[in-house]
C-alpha cells in the first residue's frame, strides 16, 4: 500500500513532507490533528479565522504517493 505525501504548512510558514503520521511528528502534534489539516473545511476555518489564532491551523496539502518520482 503506497502512502500519501504531504507538505506541511502552519500559516506561511513550512514545517516540512512526509506522511500523515510525520507529519504529526514533525508538528508535534496528534495525528488526528495533521489528518485534519488535509480537509476543505480546514481550509475554509483557516481563511474566516486568519488571525485570530497565534500559531495557525496546519494546513496539508498533497504533493505525490510515496515512491513516486519528481
Amino acid at each position: 500500500m503506497t502512502k500519501n505525501i504531504y507538505a506541511a504548512y502552519r500559516g506561511d510558514e513550512y514545517i516540512g513532507e512526509g506522511t500523515v503520521e510525520e507529519i504529526a511528528a514533525m508538528a508535534g502534534v496528534s495525528y488526528a490533528t495533521a489528518r485534519w489539516g488535509i480537509y476543505p473545511t480546514a481550509r475554509r476555518r483557516e481563511a474566516t479565522r486568519k488571525g485570530n489564532r497565534s500559531k495557525g491551523i496546519l494546513l496539508l496539502v498533497h504533493v505525490g504517493k510515496e515512491g513516486d518520482e519528481v
